[in-house]
């Protein structure tokens, strides 16, 4: 993120080099850097004589090379742009003008889904003339400290806890996720928390049914709160298929079983070891009185167990009516 807002800042500032490679599974901020450049490096009247897009699958490299080596007119400078450079089967042929960027223009390649072979020589060149930014996916235990970041940074409130209902949902599709966020913001006055309530209105996910207040039902040992769930699940089944769900009560498990054997650490110390926000740390303490480790490591083996069950294995037929008694095999606990 840091390599990030430097870019943006010298997009802004006009202190460009000439030649910027982004590659990397995580097109978000590939997306969001050549928007950057495309919107505010040069001025409207400029664009003209002085702005090209290339796609990798329909470009030759002496077709980029051949613009990048034409002089400006009328501006300072000209802009080239390389998108779905992944795609350009002769991309290494441009390994003579990454030794050599043309002073007079800004190249901008976006390398996505995937990385660069760090190998070969290329990339060394990249490396030497070139600002180089790769973007990995990001990890889904860093998703909800991602989500409060951004809120924050477009000044919008959230908490931890809606924060990682929406990581849980929505995945680590990162536009995906500023796409629904920006459903809300719009609808809202600035200052207003993002809450169970607007998220439910605006991105879908129910406040009271989720794949998230099912596993807090689990390990809280509320009976009531965990079969209302479970039969709102089995009568919506697109809603939290039982893959999903028994995905996050694992993960969820998971998490308590850290927690058994890091519980005497700082309670920053724990959330760094079962990779979740320092916030949610009491909840799993308060679970661990009723889930002790030799528990937590059954609970575990009965979610795989009907995991499995989930996706056909070891069972004739696939409905959702197993929730029940994962349920009451959880719970009986």
């Amino acid at each position: 993120m840091k390599q990030v807002n430097e870019i943006l800042k010298d997009i802004k500032s006009g202190t460009l080099k000439p030649l910027y490679v982004l590659d990397g599974e995580e097109s978000y901020y590939i997306d969001l850097i050549t928007d950057a450049f495309e919107k505010d490096v040069l001025e409207p009247h400029e664009k003209d004589f002085n702005f090209k897009v290339f796609y990798g699958k329909d470009t030759e490299w002496a077709s980029i090379v051949n613009e990048c080596r034409s002089y400006p007119a009328f501006a300072a400078r000209r802009l080239v742009i390389l998108k779905e450079a992944s795609q350009m089967k002769t991309f290494p042929e441009l390994e003579s003008y990454f030794l050599n960027p043309a002073s007079t223009t800004i190249l901008v390649i976006a390398y996505k889904h995937k990385k660069l072979d760090a190998r070969t020589t290329v990339v060394k060149a990249i490396k030497k003339n070139a600002v180089y930014a790769t973007f990995d996916k990001i990890k889904d235990y860093h998703l909800s400290d991602w989500i409060l970041t951004y809120c924050q940074s477009k000044k919008l409130k959230i908490s931890a806890k809606n924060a990682d209902l929406l990581a849980t949902y929505l995945g680590t599709d990162l536009q995906k996720i500023v796409n629904e966020l920006e459903k809300v913001q719009i609808n809202i006055s600035e200052g207003t928390e993002i809450s169970e309530e607007l998220i439910e209105r605006y991105i879908g996910i129910s406040k009271d049914y989720n794949v998230f207040q099912y596993p807090q039902a689990i390990l809280e040992k509320n009976a009531e709160k965990a079969f209302r769930i479970s039969n709102y699940f089995i009568a919506n089944p697109k809603e939290a298929p039982m893959v999903v769900v028994t995905g996050t009560l694992y993960n969820e498990f998971c998490k308590l079983f850290v927690y058994h054997y890091a519980q005497h650490l700082p309670q920053k110390d724990i959330a760094a070891a079962m990779k979740i926000n320092a916030y949610f740390v009491k909840d799993y303490q308060k679970a661990a009185m009723s889930f002790n480790l030799a528990k937590t490591n059954e609970a575990i083996c009965i979610i795989q167990e009907y995991n499995l069950h989930a996706i056909g294995i070891n069972i004739a037929y696939q409905d959702l009516t197993i929730l029940k008694e994962l349920t009451a095999k959880l719970l009986s606990l």
